[in-house]
């Protein structure tokens, strides 16, 4: 049973990175269905996991979404081996995925969007997919953009670059300070470009290893501080320290 169940978590996560890819290139699932020989009701199942993809068809997926087959695969982050964390800095060991929130005065409530972590690539940085403003921290493949892009390590910071799945011109890059020091979350900066109204902006994050709960205090905390207008003036910038 436990086999099973497994099996169909494998399943639904490989659809999703299907489903991910697709829209990256711009393709209807029937589109999809032509370049691999399949039916749209077939692909359909496979980006909703509700059926086995053999390895052949993930080969040919791959293939047409011109994309390799170690990004559609799924890994399991607490089982992977001991390479795929060599070097990796401590707040990001074993972690697969992240959570992020911050204020959005447009709506004025807490927006989540969710980082998966996908692989490691051959210069060390890992292939990230981003699921921005989610629903919910379950479904969060239910979002409002897309972007894939990578993820970079480095002595003092980390830095998450990524393009959005169906407009290349919005790019979005994640800074996250000291990821050296293991903590259940850290602050960090993003910045990109908003379509509501048009315009670049930068943006306070709270980055989490596990969903939050949203409460009034905890989208206190991610406003505009006192401390942050203090440094704007300071600075004449707009800064993250935490």
């Amino acid at each position: 049973m436990k086999r099973m169940m497994d099996m169909s978590l494998i399943s639904q996560e490989i659809g999703k990175k299907i489903r991910l890819y697709r829209k990256r290139s711009h393709w209807t699932i029937e589109e999809l269905a032509v370049h691999i020989y399949k039916s749209k009701a077939t692909v359909s199942k496979y980006e909703r996991g509700e059926i086995a993809i053999d390895i052949e068809t993930l080969y040919d997926i791959a293939e047409a979404l011109r994309v390799s087959i170690d990004d559609l695969l799924y890994r399991d982050a607490q089982k992977a081996p001991t390479a795929f964390w060599e070097d990796v800095p401590t707040f990001f060991k074993h972690v697969s995925r992240l959570f992020y929130y911050y204020y959005d005065g447009r709506s004025n409530d807490v927006a989540l969007s969710v980082i998966d972590i996908l692989s490691r690539r051959p210069d060390g940085s890992f292939a990230i997919a981003m699921y921005m403003n989610c629903e919910n921290p379950e479904q969060y493949q239910n979002c409002e953009n897309t972007y894939t892009g990578y993820m970079k390590h480095y002595d003092s910071i980390t830095n998450l670059v990524m393009e959005h799945t169906t407009s290349p011109m919005e790019l979005y890059m994640i800074n996250i300070l000291a990821p050296f020091l293991d903590a259940p979350h850290k602050w960090a900066m993003g910045k990109g470009i908003s379509f509501r109204p048009f315009m670049p902006v930068a943006t306070k994050l709270w980055i989490s290893k596990k969903p939050e709960k949203i409460t009034k205090d905890f989208a206190d905390t991610l406003r505009i501080s006192k401390e942050d207008i203090r440094l704007l003036k300071l600075y004449n910038a707009f800064v993250v320290t935490g």
